[in-house]
Parts: structure tokens; sequence; C-alpha cells
């Protein structure tokens, strides 16, 4: 764990954000995702890694690193959106955590209006206020922020509403099979509905079957992610074509 924050063996893997317009798909961004390298050239998965950083009290190290190495790969996705992982719980005081990160976006030349840091692990944040300051930052430097996971556990609706978020995450598992079942229907119709009145956009994540992305589209939902159209992948995908209920995919 040491070597993979001290020698940066971190790389990004891309997957799309996809726009639904009728019957058109359109890519609109990326979410980047960590892998750690082993030393025998193997990938390391976030969660082992957060793990094993947590075990050695170097939570702040490795959430930094991540967010470090996403920005440097995000020109890959060539002015595109990029979603941008992050720890809140990591982070004691967002002007100081936060400064290099937002450092690297401005050398870089990345236009923040394009950034979305997305909140991963909210469960833990004990104190929303908290939370809602290194949110507050973000916005205040630019960028938009997410909130992942909606529907679960302590990530509700109440939460949302708090924290004013630009885009909001369905959770996975009310999106697997909704076409079957009525509870994640609602579930889905609700997180909508507290989009609308916050002004947020809406998102479901974990898109596998086209008849779960058509009911989701039917509800109104516009922005979606999952296998359906592409894995995380070592390069971005540029475009998406469907023939014959299969897809195409092309990448960098």
């Amino acid at each position: 764990m040491d070597d993979i924050i001290d020698k940066q063996n971190i790389t990004s893997y891309y997957q799309p954000i996809v726009k639904k317009n009728g019957d058109n798909l359109k890519i609109i961004g990326h979410e980047i995702l960590a892998r750690g390298i082993a030393e025998d050239g193997s990938t390391i998965s976030p969660f082992h890694m957060l793990e094993a950083a947590r075990m050695r009290n170097r939570l702040f190290s490795l959430d930094r690193a991540f967010r470090l190495k996403a920005v440097e790969n995000a020109s890959a996705v060539q002015e595109k959106m990029v979603f941008i992982n992050f720890i809140p719980t990591a982070i004691y005081a967002p002007e100081h955590c936060l400064s290099t990160t937002i450092e690297l976006i401005d050398k870089l030349g990345i236009n923040p209006g394009n950034v979305v840091f997305e909140v991963v692990e909210s469960d833990e944040v004990q104190e929303l206020g908290h939370l809602k300051n290194i949110l507050n930052h973000y916005r205040a430097s630019g960028f938009q922020y997410a909130l992942d996971d909606v529907g679960t556990g302590v990530n509700h609706i109440e939460k949302t509403d708090y924290l004013q978020p630009d885009i909001v995450k369905l959770a996975r598992e009310y999106v697997d099979g909704i076409t079957e079942d009525t509870i994640k229907q609602e579930a889905a119709h609700a997180l909508l509905n507290t989009a609308a009145r916050t002004g947020a956009r809406a998102l479901s994540e974990g898109v596998e079957r086209k008849e779960d992305l058509d009911m989701l589209a039917e509800m109104g939902y516009e922005l979606f992610q999952g296998y359906y159209f592409a894995k995380p992948q070592s390069k971005p995908v540029r475009a998406l074509e469907e023939a014959g209920g299969e897809r195409c995919l092309w990448r960098a």
C-alpha cells in the first residue's frame, strides 16, 4: 500500500455516462475509476486498496492520489464531463486538502464546469455539515458534484434535499430488474421528484438491460451508466451504436 501511494502505482479506467434522447444515445462524459498496479503488473481493485489504507491510516493519502491521477488522465475524455470520486471522511479541511487537486485542474486547463466530484462512502459521514462544507468548496471553485447510490441506507431523499447536488445517481439495486418490480419503480419515481425539486439531474447507474433502460427513460431519466453500454476500460469509449440489439464500441 505504501508503494502504491508513494510511487503513484495507480492507473485509470473509464466508464461512459450516456444521455438518451428519444432513440439516440450519446456519450456525454466518463466516470474515471482508480485501479492499483501490483508488483507483478496485475490490477488491484479500489475496495482492497481502501481497506488496506484504512488499516495503515493512509486513507487521505490514497484518496488524494486517486483524485490527482484521475485529473491527470482526464484529458483522454476530450472536453466531455469527467466524474471523479472522493471520500469525504478523508478530508478534514477542504481549503487545504483539496488545494492540490484544484491547482492541478487549473494547471492542465480543464474546464471546471466539466468536472463532477462524486461523493462515495457518504454512509460514513456522521456530520452532514462537514460534507456540505466540502461540497460548497467545490461548487465555489466552479465544479459540480454528485451523490452516488441515492435511495439506499442513509443516502436517502432527505439528504439529497439538504446537500443540493447537481446530479443524483439512482442506486443500481433500484435499476436492475425495475421493469418487474413496483418497489424499485416507486424508488425511481421518488428520486426523480426530488431531483426536480432540487434542480438536480437524475442518473441511473448499473443499467444492464435494454428494457430497464427504456422504462427509466419513459419515467424521465436522461442520464445512464452501466454494463449495457460498456464496462470500465483502460481507454475511454468514443461512440456508441446499437445494431441488432448488440452494442458496438469504438475506443481511443
